[in-house]
C-alpha cells in the first residue's frame, strides 16, 4: 500500500480530502496531513512518503518552495498541486519542476481520485521496472561465466564480425586482452573415451580445470590472456605475444611442455598441445585456433603426449609430400567403391594402389600410420554417410584410431585393416538388402490398395521415387517375377476370393479389378488358375 500526505493550509480541504474518500478501496495509505509547507517537508522526509496532494499557496514554505526542498534529496515521490485557477502560470512552473499533475479549484472529487490514481498506476510501473532491471542484472551477474565462454568461443570460430564493439565487449565480459598479437595454445586429454569415459564425467572436467590453472600459473605474467574451455572440450589459451613472437613462441612450448608433464606425473593422464603462429589482429584468433587444431592432429604422426607447433610440423610434412602426390585420387576411388559393398574390389584398390606407397622403404614409419589413417577417415567418412556408425562393425564402443598406433608391424596394421574393411562391407550390404525390402514392401503395398483398377510399373514407380526400369529389376530380384506378372497374380487372388464369397456376376468382378474386357479377364484368369472363373465357381460351390 502507498503512503499519501496532504498539505492544505485550509482544514476544511484537508478534512474533505482524507475523509470523504476512501483511499484504501485504492491501495493508499493517508500517513499525515499538514497545515503549511514546513509540517508538509517534515512529513515527506519522517514517512518516506510516495505521493503528496499540496495547495500552490500555503504558510511556511509554499508549494512551490516545497517542491524545489523536495526534489533536492527525492526524484521519485509524485506531487499533485492544487491551485486556483489564477495561479495556473505557477502550477505550470511546479510542473517543468516534476510535478506528476495539478488539480484547479474547486475541487471535485472524482478529479482528486483520477490524478491520485495516476500517480498511484505511474509509481507501481516504475517499481515494476526496478524490479525486472534488477532481476535481469542479476540473471546476467549469475550468467557471466556462461556468456563469457559464448564469447571465447565466437572468438576462436571467427565470429568477430557479429560481435560488434571489442573494447566493449572486454569491458562487459571483464576480458583484459588487448586487440594486437594474439596466438593461440590449444591443451586437450589424449584418447579421452579410453581414459575417461564420458566427457561429461567429474573426473575429465577437473582435469581440465587443473590443466587450465597451471596454464595461468605456467604461462609467464607480462603475456595478457584467457583461458577457457571450448565446445570441443580443449583448455584454450589466447594470448598476446608481445613484440617478440619467437620469444612468446618459446614461453607457449616451455607453457604446455611443463602443463603435460605435470599431469602425467600427478595422474597418469597423456596430455598433448597445439600451438598456433601469432597473428597481427584479434579478428585473426580463429586462423591461430584452426593452426593449433592442425597441429594437434599432427599426434596421429607424432604419437601422444606431445606439444606440436604449427611451423614445425608443417615443415617436415614437406619433406615426404611426394608420396602423397596421388593419394587424394585413390581414396575418391577407395570411397566409391567401399559404398558399392563389395569387399573383393576394395582389397584389390588397397593392395595395386595402397601398398604402393606404404611398401615403400624409404618412407617413415609414421607415415604409413597416417596413410591407414587417411583411409580410416575416407571408410568412416563412407560409413557415415550411410548412417553406419562404428559400433555396428563391432557390437561395442571401439577407438579405430587407437588400434591404427597399436600395431607394431605392417603386417600387422594390413591384416587389421582388411578384417575392417570385410566387416564395413557386411554391414553396408546388408544395409542396402534392407532398404531395397523396404521399397518393395512399400511398392507391395500400394499395388494392393490400387490394384482395383490398371495400375502401371511407372505409377508405381513414382510412388517410391525411383526409375521405372530400377523397380522392375528390384521387383524381379526380391519377389522372384515380373511386376505385370505380380500385379496379375494379385488381381487373380482378389476375383477367386470374390467368385469364392460373392454373388457378384462376372462382368462386375472385370470391371471391380479394372479389366475392360470380360473375355479377355476370363483368358487371364484360366492361364493362372487353371480353370475360367465360372468353372472356379461352381468348385467352390460344391465344396
Amino acid at each position: 500500500m502507498l503512503k499519501m500526505i496532504i498539505a492544505d493550509d485550509e482544514q476544511i480541504i484537508l478534512d474533505g480530502i482524507k475523509e470523504s474518500i476512501d483511499w484504501k478501496s485504492y491501495d493508499i495509505e493517508v500517513a499525515g496531513t499538514a497545515r503549511n509547507g514546513i509540517e508538509a517537508l517534515k512529513l515527506v522526509n519522517s514517512t518516506e512518503a510516495d505521493i503528496l496532494v499540496t495547495d500552490i499557496r500555503m504558510p511556511g514554505l509554499s508549494g512551490l518552495e516545497l517542491v524545489k526542498e523536495i526534489r533536492k534529496a527525492r526524484q521519485d515521490i509524485r506531487i499533485i498541486l492544487i491551485s486556483a485557477y489564477e495561479e495556473f502560470e505557477f502550477a505550470q512552473e511546479a510542473i517543468s519542476l516534476g510535478v506528476q499533475s495539478y488539480i484547479s479549484k474547486p475541487l471535485k472529487k472524482q478529479k482528486i481520485v483520477d490524478e491520485v490514481s495516476k500517480a498511484r498506476d505511474a509509481i507501481l510501473k516504475e517499481k515494476l521496472e526496478k524490479e525486472n532491471q534488477t532481476r535481469l542484472e542479476e540473471m546476467y551477474k549469475n550468467n557471466l561465466p556462461i556468456l563469457r565462454e559464448y564469447f571465447h568461443n565466437n572468438l576462436i570460430m571467427g565470429r568477430l564480425k557479429s560481435m560488434g564493439d571489442l573494447t566493449k565487449q572486454f569491458d562487459l565480459y571483464e576480458i583484459d586482452l588487448e586487440e594486437s598479437n594474439v596466438g593461440v595454445v590449444v591443451l586437450t586429454v589424449d584418447n579421452r573415451t579410453e581414459n575417461l569415459k564420458d566427457l561429461l564425467d567429474k573426473s575429465f572436467q577437473l582435469v581440465n580445470i587443473r590443466i587450465a590453472e597451471m596454464a595461468r600459473d605456467f604461462m609467464p605474467s607480462c603475456y595478457k590472456k584467457i583461458i577457457f574451455q571450448s565446445y570441443n572440450n580443449e583448455v584454450v589459451v589466447v594470448y598476446n605475444a608481445g613484440s617478440n613472437f619467437a620469444a612468446a613462441i618459446k614461453d607457449a612450448t616451455f607453457m604446455a611442455e611443463k602443463i603435460k608433464n605435470t599431469i602425467f606425473h600427478e595422474i597418469q593422464v597423456s596430455v598433448s598441445a597445439g600451438i598456433g603462429r601469432i597473428y597481427p589482429y584479434l579478428r585473426d584468433t580463429y586462423l591461430s585456433y584452426q593452426e593449433a587444431v592442425k597441429a594437434l592432429n599432427y599426434r596421429l604422426v607424432y604419437g601422444n603426449n606431445t606439444v606440436l607447433y604449427i611451423d614445425n610440423v608443417e615443415i617436415k610434412e614437406m619433406k615426404h609430400a611426394h608420396f602423397f602426390n596421388d593419394l587424394s585420387e585413390t581414396l575418391v576411388n577407395f570411397q566409391n567403391t567401399l559404398s558399392t559393398g563389395m569387399a573383393d574390389e576394395v582389397m584389390k584398390l588397397i593392395k595395386t594402389k595402397i601398398y604402393q606407397i606404404v611398401g615403400c622403404t624409404s618412407i617413415p614409419y609414421y607415415y604409413v600410420q597416417q596413410v591407414y589413417c587417411q583411409l580410416l577417415s575416407t571408410l568412416l567418412k563412407t560409413l557415415y554417410e550411410m548412417n553406419i556408425t562404428p559400433e555396428q562393425l563391432y557390437d561395442t564402443p571401439v577407438n579405430l584410431y587407437g588400434e591404427v598406433f597399436s600395431k607394431n608391424t605392417l603386417d600387422e596394421i594390413e591384416k587389421w585393416y582388411d578384417d575392417l574393411v570385410e566387416r564395413a562391407c557386411a554391414v553396408i550390404n546388408q544395409k542396402k538388402a534392407e532398404k531395397v525390402s523396404g521399397v518393395i514392401s512399400s511398392a507391395v503395398n500400394y499395388i494392393k490398395e490400387n490394384c482395383k483398377r490398371d495400375i502401371s510399373l511407372g505409377e508405381v514407380a513414382e510412388f517410391v521415387n525411383l526409375n521405372p526400369s530400377y523397380l522392375s529389376r528390384l521387383f524381379k530380384e526380391e519377389k522372384g517375377i515380373q511386376f505385370v506378372e505380380y500385379v496379375r497374380n494379385i488381381k487373380m487372388e482378389m476375383a477367386k476370393e470374390m467368385l469364392k464369397n460373392s454373388n457378384k456376376k462376372i462382368y462386375q468382378i472385370c470391371e471391380e479389378l479394372g479389366y475392360q474386357s470380360v473375355q479377355y479377364f476370363s483368358t487371364i484368369f484360366k492361364n493362372t488358375v487353371g480353370m475360367t472363373p465360372i468353372e472356379y465357381r461352381k468348385i467352390c460351390k460344391t465344396k
